[in-house]
């Protein structure tokens, strides 16, 4: 067997990038902490009023009902994500493929709704639904701690279903 000698690498560290993936994430949460407030509040204060079984009455299904909301919410992601993204295009990402960047905070974005879904079923008034939904989403964001650093592969799971 012959010794090859490995190439040397003049690999640079690169900080920046560093501290923005450290960063990146609370950047995402905190641009979609507004149409989860909005959208939390709404479905309950549509709760509160009892809209949607008026329009039960109505003839009106849960598909359109719910349609309705994920088509609304997604107009805010789709324009929040743009905004988000056109910054970092000009302002951080200089070089590579940021369509990537796009696709994932848009998909952040619309992933977001299940927890919305998920919160508003816990509130039955308006008043505190909203500011208490974005306070959890805002804690559950040092979730990403633990997956970030070594651990079991079954904690490592079951923390990911969290957008």
């Amino acid at each position: 067997m012959m010794n090859v000698p490995l190439p040397a690498t003049n690999a640079i560290i690169d900080q920046f990038s560093q501290i923005l993936s450290g960063l990146f994430p609370l950047f995402l949460v905190l641009i979609f902490m507004g149409p989860i407030y909005s959208t939390v509040y709404g479905l309950v204060l549509e709760k509160q009023n009892r809209s949607k079984e008026s329009m039960r009455m109505m003839g009106m299904t849960d598909l359109p009902y719910w349609l309705s909301w994920f088509a609304f919410y997604t107009i805010q992601t789709t324009i929040i994500a743009l905004i988000g993204w056109l910054s970092l295009c000009i302002n951080v990402l200089k070089n590579g493929g940021s369509g990537y960047i796009f696709l994932y905070m848009w998909l952040f974005g619309v992933s977001c709704f299940g927890q919305i879904i998920f919160f508003q079923s816990f509130f039955q008034r308006a008043k505190y639904s909203g500011l208490v939904s974005v306070l959890i989403f805002f804690l559950l964001v040092f979730v990403n701690l633990p997956i970030s650093t070594s651990g079991s592969s079954g904690l490592k799971g079951i923390l990911s279903l969290i957008p």
